[in-house]
């Protein structure tokens, strides 16, 4: 592959071209020459600046995923050589074609033309990025040269000053930049004559923008625009493309062009046609050597994805970082998150992905479309896609999805290794990775967590669970199919946009699941059949509107039973009964259990301390009547009780109060209730689960409670408490079981268990508990330390039965992190992290890695053993390359323990 004639020289599977249409463009990429005949615009071009035209290609390229330093094998495999073949033979075509072009010319010029000679193109990419809003683009910048001075971040000049564009030395002034532009909106360019003058009695000149693989103008891929010396102004119709004269100076013609706001987003073509007014005159083509980015523009009316508050377009457009909240719903935390959307690798990769998703070109300017590709093809199916899930096992030929730190490393190893899917990601880093595309993209977007979801896999609105005559889990059902599943936490991204495809009302924030459900691979894994790009279909997961979920109308499109259930499915658990006549017999159902609460990070707020930054868009997506008055506290913003650190008191107020609305709506609030039969009447399944709920005689109290904080290596209890309130004697069973779990709900290890049957009298109580210390949990616990706890009870003069589960997670120590100096643009600055090792195990295999958008490109750094109770202090040197307010965030992992995560913000001076 070759750029502007020079020889592209790096070896990496970056070099193999992702498309045979990549092929044809390189024999397009050369500046384009006055002599050379019309030919065909076909082929996959756009895709060849994937490789070229960003900065990360001249990064070392013998590093893997995470920045570690890897060799390469003699020889290397199959699919190495095959590559290295490709990319051999493609520059040796490339040549060739090249020699066969300059002897075309040759004798081209030798023929009398009267065509209009074109010099060079000039788009102004730095100029037009400053007024589109896309000047923090890295792609934009001077590649080398303005990153990190203090003159690439100088803010927007009004539109009327640049009259002085034309006497600009356009040769060169932006040679190295990419220009990224937001469609709705003008911009200028200017073109250079060789020989002379235009002259309107002889000339037509024509700006030619194409799209995809095949431009046609009838379907809105290829626009061709005439250039008039009269006209001064746009014709005023701003869903069409137009240009109009800015200025003209000698051989020097600066025009402006307008976007419609309704252009196809991606990469398009630029080429200046150049012939005579003579009839059948040969038409001359000028290619400008870069492809040129058109983005979606939430700062214009009307674009779909208009959002009216520029407070709003700063957090979901503009902020670089940010939290996806994981955890349980007692504690949930924020887990820092590099966006990374304005990194030299976000758009390539978003367009490579857009590629892969099959979206038809003349697609890509509907959002709703464009986002629904997008959610498909975050999630890798056999070798199509950018990140690869995995919830269990071992990841060690992958990257553990907690040592991520943010999106740009992953799409870095993702364009360096031929597009293959990087391994690995859960549902809240493929939530974070679409969010950073779809703001590289133009699309105002943020991850949203939902504690305590519902997968339900058999479209009954319905997680059923199903336990044998002792008390435990029966996976798979009785019939061994059932996958219905209760994430301890489920992260999803939305997305803004208005919905013209659906009735008045359903604008705004739209859900996006790019999350595959887990078993979709288990069933589907060896079905090639099933794989592939088109394989995605069947676990595609909206834009759903939210708006249709709070209101339980899920017939609209898309996917919205999917995302109502995962917010409000009942839940049911089902334990043998030798009298049942089908074998099972259900025991009380808890409505409120799902959708305990749904969090996003708040705007304009950064808490690096604890998560006051956090807020509750529960009201969003759950009736409020459905809801307790804590949650509805506050304008829908994080109760204050939790700010102060006070999350278990916050807990047990809104459970008391559910317990409340129990007794009085068992079967849930009215409202919440009529969005579950809105819902459930498009669900034909569903039905039968909606019954009404006929109590028996509940005389006996129990209460599971809550778990208090405890620390990674220190014991813990749980205990269940029951109380008689009948005037009678009660013979009653329990059983209690704590396991530790992934946070997809997934047993992995047996902690205890406690079965016993007693007599209570009347008034009296008992206390069942369970007492499990760090010996006995220490090599049981599973990735972000999880521990479910199940309760069940009957009472066998009343039949009466309860069941109850809880989960609670284990707390990690936060690494602290440093920063010493005032850090200064261009200048080393020290960042030291530390922490103190809880557990009385050495830590083995420990790394840090660590990354901040402007600051350190993300890295990972080998460390050595940590004993037992000790702290630690490693110091690491950077160069902050922007000014402003950066944040820098880190982790560190060790084989024993990991997931310990800081954060730190930082001002850089200039």
């Amino acid at each position: 592959m070759r750029r502007n004639g020079q020889s592209d020289t790096m070896s990496s599977p970056m070099a193999q071209p992702v498309s045979p249409g990549m092929l044809r463009r390189s024999t397009m990429t050369q500046q384009g020459s006055p002599g050379m005949l019309r030919r065909s615009m076909s082929g996959n071009s756009g895709l060849n600046n994937l490789a070229n035209s960003s900065s990360f290609v001249r990064r070392n390229n013998e590093r893997d995923g995470m920045g570690n330093n890897v060799g390469v094998s003699p020889g290397g495999s199959n699919a190495a050589y095959r590559a290295s073949l490709v990319s051999h033979y493609a520059e040796d075509l490339d040549r060739r074609r090249r020699a066969e072009r300059a002897v075309e010319d040759i004798r081209t010029d030798g023929m009398s033309s009267d065509n209009l000679k074109i010099e060079s193109v000039e788009l102004f990419a730095r100029d037009n990025a400053r007024e589109h809003r896309t000047d923090r683009y890295e792609l934009v910048l001077d590649n080398g040269r303005d990153i990190g001075s203090s003159s690439s971040m100088v803010m927007s000049r009004s539109m009327t000053n640049m009259s002085s564009l034309s006497s600009m030395d356009y040769r060169s002034s932006s040679s190295s930049s990419t220009t990224v532009l937001r469609r709705g909106q003008p911009f200028f360019m200017a073109v250079r004559m060789k020989d002379r003058n235009f002259d309107p009695r002889r000339d037509i000149l024509r700006a030619s923008f194409s799209f995809g693989p095949n431009p046609q103008v009838t379907k809105g891929t290829k626009v061709v625009l005439p250039f008039r010396m009269n006209q001064r102004e746009f014709n005023r119709a701003p869903q069409k493309w137009d240009m109009r004269l800015h200025q003209q100076e000698g051989f020097n013609i600066t025009f402006q062009v307008h976007i419609p706001a309704n252009a196809l987003v991606g990469l398009w073509r630029v080429t200046i046609e150049t012939t005579t007014t003579t009839p059948g005159a040969r038409v001359d083509e000028f290619r400008f050597k870069d492809d040129i980015y058109i983005l979606f523009n939430p700062f214009c009316r009307d674009d779909p994805v208009y959002l009216d508050n520029e407070e709003l377009r700063k957090e979901y457009l503009m902020n670089e970082s940010g939290k996806v909240y994981v955890g349980t719903h007692n504690r949930p935390k924020g887990r820092r998150w590099i966006y990374g959307q304005f990194s030299d690798v976000a758009l390539p990769a978003a367009q490579l992905l857009l590629e892969q998703s099959g979206l038809n070109p003349t697609e890509r300017g509907n959002p709703v479309q464009v986002v629904r590709a997008i959610a498909s093809i975050i999630n890798a199916t056999d070798g199509f896609g950018l990140l690869e899930g995995k919830w269990e096992g071992s990841f060690e030929d992958g990257v553990c999805p907690w040592v991520w730190t943010g999106s740009s490393k992953i799409f870095e190893h993702y364009l360096r290794n031929g597009s293959k899917p990087v391994k690995y990601g859960q549902c809240w880093v493929f939530a974070a990775v679409a969010t950073s595309i779809f703001r590289a993209l133009g699309i105002p977007s943020r991850p949203v967590t939902n504690f305590v979801s519902a997968r339900d896999t058999n479209h009954t609105m319905s997680v059923d669970k199903y336990f044998d005559v002792f008390g435990d889990e029966m996976k798979g059902g009785p019939d061994g199919d059932n996958q219905d599943a209760m994430w301890n936490f489920h992260a999803w991204t939305e997305v803004w946009m208005s919905r013209p495809d659906l009735q008045t009302g359903f604008n705004g924030w739209q859900a996006i699941d790019p999350t595959p459900p887990p078993q979709f691979w288990q069933k589907n894994g060896g079905d090639k059949k099933n794989r592939g790009p088109w394989a995605v279909e069947e676990f595609r997961r909206g834009p759903s509107s939210v708006e249709s979920v709070r209101r339980g109308e899920v017939g609209f499109a898309y996917d919205t039973p999917y995302l109502f259930a995962e917010v409000n499915a009942e839940v049911s658990h089902f334990q043998e009964d030798e009298t049942s006549h089908w074998g099972f017999r259900k025991i009380r159902v808890n409505n409120y259990q799902v959708g305990r609460m749904i969090l996003t990070k708040r705007p304009g707020a950064d808490d690096d301390v604890s998560d006051a930054d956090a807020e509750d868009i529960s009201s969003l997506y759950k009736n409020p009547d459905g809801m307790s008055r804590y949650q509805k506290q506050g304008d829908g913003c994080f109760n204050s009780l939790f700010n102060q650190g006070m999350s278990s008191s916050y807990s047990d107020m809104r459970d008391r109060e559910r317990d409340r609305d129990m007794k009085l709506f068992p079967t849930g609030s009215p409202a919440e209730r009529l969005s579950a039969m809105n819902a459930s009447r498009s669900v034909e399944k569903s039905q039968p689960m909606f019954e009404a709920h006929r109590p028996t005689n509940e005389d006996v109290y129990f209460d599971l409670i809550d778990q208090e904080k405890v620390a990674w290596g220190q014991p813990f209890n749980f205990q269940v408490q029951i109380q008689n309130r009948s005037q009678e004697m009660r013979t009653i069973t329990t059983i209690l079981s704590a396991n530790s779990v992934y946070y997809t709900g997934v047993t992995a290890r047996r902690l205890g268990r406690c079965d016993r049957q007693f007599v209570l009298q009347p008034g009296g109580r008992e206390t069942m508990q369970i007492r499990i210390s760090w010996d006995e949990y220490r090599d049981k616990i599973v990735d972000y330390g999880h521990i479910k706890i199940y309760a069940m009870a009957s009472v066998q003069e009343t039949k009466q039965c309860w069941s109850e589960e809880e989960d609670f997670q284990l707390e990690k120590p936060k690494l602290d992190v440093q920063i010493r100096g005032n850090p200064q643009v261009g200048q080393d600055c020290f960042a030291t992290f530390s922490f103190m090792n809880p557990i009385s195990v050495t830590l083995t295999e420990c790394e840090f890695t660590f990354e901040g958008p402007g600051l350190v490109r993300a890295q990972t750094v080998k460390y050595r053993d940590v004993k037992p109770g000790e702290m630690i202090s490693f110091v690491q040197k950077f160069m902050p390359r922007f000014n402003g307010e950066r944040k820098l965030v880190a982790t560190f992992n060790s084989r024993e323990l990991g997931d310990i995560i800081g954060s730190r913000p930082i001002h850089v001076r200039d």
